[in-house]
């Protein structure tokens, strides 16, 4: 067997595991067999090839956040940034869920209230909410959460089938849910969906 190109000569280990097992092994309490064969053990366990790295397509990197009750989360990949709830302009004519519109540092930037859209029941945003900004090429849509957790990763064999139960416009969205009740969004769902967008043009002149 062989280690990164390097042969073990078994005959070569074993001689020096007897002269090691000789001077060692009676004053441990273990006799010269035993110092032997537990030291062959070792060699081979050393001799074993390292455990396969998973695929970046097995895993998910996954920001967690808090709705209401419940939990959530969404693909590291698709966030751009997180930042604390500023002032909002509302917009006519829009879904409940579509908060209204935000200044990010001279950018307009519609913010959608997660809650209202899953249909999570939920009272005003508290001290902790926090907007998750996703994007591609430049922050595109804000998603108002009532708390940002923590970014976990996930095998995505461990995502199943949303349940039926789970009702809201939004359900489209859901990638999966774990069996720790962590349900997780399609960010790129999410950033092609036209019910999000508004013409920002049409908005300012109104």
């Amino acid at each position: 067997m062989a280690r990164q190109g390097r042969v073990i000569r078994w005959e070569e280990v074993r001689e020096r595991l007897a002269r090691v097992a000789e001077t060692t092994g009676v004053g441990g309490g273990v006799s010269p067999a035993e110092a032997r064969r537990l030291m062959e053990a070792r060699a081979r366990r050393l001799a074993e090839p390292p455990p396969r790295a998973p695929a970046a397509s097995e895993v998910l990197a996954v920001v967690t956040f808090a709705l209401g009750r419940e939990r959530y989360g969404i693909e590291a990949r698709h966030v751009r940034e997180i930042i604390r709830p500023g002032a909002v302009a509302p917009v006519p004519g829009t879904p409940g869920y579509v908060v209204g519109l935000t200044n990010l540092r001279g950018e307009l930037l519609l913010v959608v209230d997660l809650r209202t859209l899953l249909g999570v029941e939920a009272s005003g945003p508290g001290p902790c909410a926090r907007v998750i900004v996703l994007g591609e090429e430049r922050a595109e849509l804000g998603l108002l959460t009532d708390a940002v957790d923590e970014v976990v990763t996930l095998a995505t064999s461990a995502l199943l089938e949303p349940p039926a139960a789970l009702a809201g416009a939004g359900r489209e969205h859901l990638r999966g849910v774990t069996k720790e009740a962590l349900s997780v969004l399609d960010g790129r769902s999410l950033l092609v969906d036209p019910r999000l967008f508004v013409d920002q043009g049409a908005a300012c002149s109104t």
